[in-house]
């Protein structure tokens, strides 16, 4: 029940398309031609994110007229909420930069709106690679090995920030399915806390399971985490086994907060570039960054590092965060609650 009522609000998204013409490409040529075009990755290297961007940047400048130079910056911080600020307030507005950042800052605003200062339908999205399936896993050492242990034991969990997707998903694990974790925030990103489980100074973290199957393939193969829920609103195909988060939730009560909660997995690893890009130049980058996700070089380094690719255009993401942000007031509320 809860699942169906989540992938109904998911389905009420509509699709839509938004390429630039020759009428638009011209003029962006001679803009483009000679110049640096920069992406941002909100996370050090080593971990999904700044993977997603490598790869796009090995693409994207063949597709844009003039053939720009394409370079990716990692730019840190607060769970890379630090880059989404940015992006906002103060990148340069002339279609040479867009950046990566936590898709779970996404919703942030509407869980924590009087301390999260960004608005993210401001932003110039230009699509997403991927949909970014989120789970929650233990280390194999950890006296903690199943849901019911978390019921009588204790286990620590790693988070970036306290408005990432880390930490909204390892906040949901504790208030829907009753688990007794400790949260610890200020990790930089995925490759630090992953070190942490290893060394034994965390027991587990809700993380992205494309990233790991990418980043952290020998992990799965030695079986070196189990893993404990899904947190999506349908399963992954790799895991037909691992319980989805909505097994554990009322579906009278908690369906559509779960629904607003989970939306980010439906957008995952989305670009976007600052507010104001001239309508050419957006159209141009938007146009080039499908192009990019069919390019062979892409694919090809997609499929050797493991990672998906399943292209939202643009204008999708943009109409599905519409859709998010104009959920009930009474759904929010209870959102916010599930993630305090």
């Amino acid at each position: 029940m809860v699942v169906g009522n989540m992938m109904r609000l998911f389905g009420l998204l509509g699709l839509g398309a938004f390429f630039a013409n020759p009428v638009q490409a011209q003029p962006a040529a001679d803009f483009y031609r000679g110049k640096i075009l920069e992406i941002l990755a909100g996370f050090p290297t080593g971990g999904g994110y700044d993977a997603y961007a490598r790869a796009l940047a090995t693409a994207i400048g063949k597709h844009i007229p003039g053939n720009p130079s394409v370079v990716v910056r990692n730019m840190t911080g607060a769970g890379s909420l630090r880059l989404a600020i940015y992006l906002q307030d103060a990148a340069p507005r002339d279609g040479l930069s867009f950046g990566i950042f936590d898709n779970g800052l996404l919703i942030a605003p509407l869980l924590k709106p009087d301390t999260v200062k960004f608005n993210p339908s401001k932003l110039s999205w230009l699509g997403s690679a991927s949909k970014d399936i989120q789970v929650c896993s233990i280390w194999h050492k950890s006296d903690v090995q199943t849901l019911q242990d978390l019921k009588t034991k204790s286990a620590t969990f790693g988070v970036t920030g306290l408005e990432d997707i880390r930490y909204m998903n390892t906040a949901l694990l504790r208030h829907v399915a009753g688990a007794n974790i400790k949260i610890v925030s200020g990790y930089p990103g995925s490759t630090d806390i992953r070190l942490a489980m290893e060394t034994g100074e965390l027991d587990g973290v809700c993380d992205s399971w494309q990233s790991l199957k990418a980043t952290k393939a020998e992990w799965l193969a030695e079986k070196k985490i189990r893993i404990l829920a899904q947190m999506a609103p349908a399963p992954h195909k790799d895991l037909p086994d691992v319980p989805l988060i909505g097994a554990f939730a009322d579906p009278a009560t908690q369906a559509r907060a779960l629904a607003i909660l989970l939306s980010p997995t439906h957008v995952g690893r989305s670009f976007a570039a600052p507010p104001g890009v001239p309508a050419d130049r957006l159209a141009v980058l938007r146009h080039a960054f499908m192009e990019s996700m069919k390019d062979k070089d892409f694919l090809n380094l997609t499929e050797k590092s493991r990672l998906e690719v399943d292209a939202m255009q643009g204008q999708e993401v943009e109409d599905f965060l519409a859709l998010i942000y104009a959920a009930s007031t009474e759904d929010v509320a209870t959102a916010r609650k599930l993630v305090e």
